[in-house]
């Protein structure tokens, strides 16, 4: 199924089954495509089919976190009753859910992706950008390229400055709401390998 949405101007379209994006008629790839690109993959020895079942249960408990924070329908899953006790414990409050960015760089589309919740918090200062992650180990690196992508892209897109960057990282009994700094330095890094894999994008 293909959903389209009108994003501060931009038309981006997003097919279900592919994970394929397109702004302005334009085929875009993913952000998680993007860091597949320009960082190995951490699960490449890893069985496809526990990759499957962990992405399901993932999928699940996004989709739980979202139908809360639109409907305030209590989920039974045990990672999300500690979705709860970190939302009380941190007092953050979601103010957007299922954010759709388009970033740009060297004035040229290069992909648009979708993150979890922009939140509110009594203790910092301004919007925060969070994504929940499921998986078992959190890798550092790639979350941080992720979620400065993220907030590249939101900026970029709605013109609003994000302050904080955090993960919510919930698996079985272990919760915790994970500071992820800015690193300018490693995105742009990470975006000169990309333009590098593809000058062909870039050629005027």
């Amino acid at each position: 199924m293909k959903y389209t949405y009108d994003i501060e101007g931009y038309l981006v379209e997003f097919e279900e089954e592919s994970h394929q994006y397109w702004v302005d008629h334009k085929p875009v790839i993913s952000v998680t495509q993007l860091i597949k690109e320009v960082l190995p993959s951490p699960y490449k020895r890893v069985d496809p089919e526990i990759l499957k079942r962990a992405a399901e249960k993932g999928n699940a408990l996004h989709d739980a976190i979202e139908h809360y924070e639109t409907t305030g329908e209590i989920s039974s899953l045990i990672e999300f009753k500690h979705y709860l006790k970190l939302k009380k414990q941190h007092q953050f409050d979601v103010v957007k859910n299922e954010q759709i960015v388009v970033i740009s760089h060297l004035g040229i589309v290069i992909a648009a992706g979708r993150f979890d919740m922009i939140v509110t918090s009594p203790f910092i200062k301004g919007y925060g950008l969070v994504d929940v992650k499921r998986m078992a180990h959190l890798h550092q690196t790639h979350l941080t390229l992720q979620l400065n992508l993220y907030k590249l892209g939101y900026e970029q897109t709605y013109k609003t400055p994000i302050s904080y960057l955090k993960c919510i990282h919930l698996r079985g009994y272990h919760y915790e709401y994970v500071d992820v700094m800015f690193d300018k330095q490693l995105l742009q890094t990470f975006l000169d390998k990309y333009v590098d894999l593809h000058p062909e994008i870039f050629i005027p």
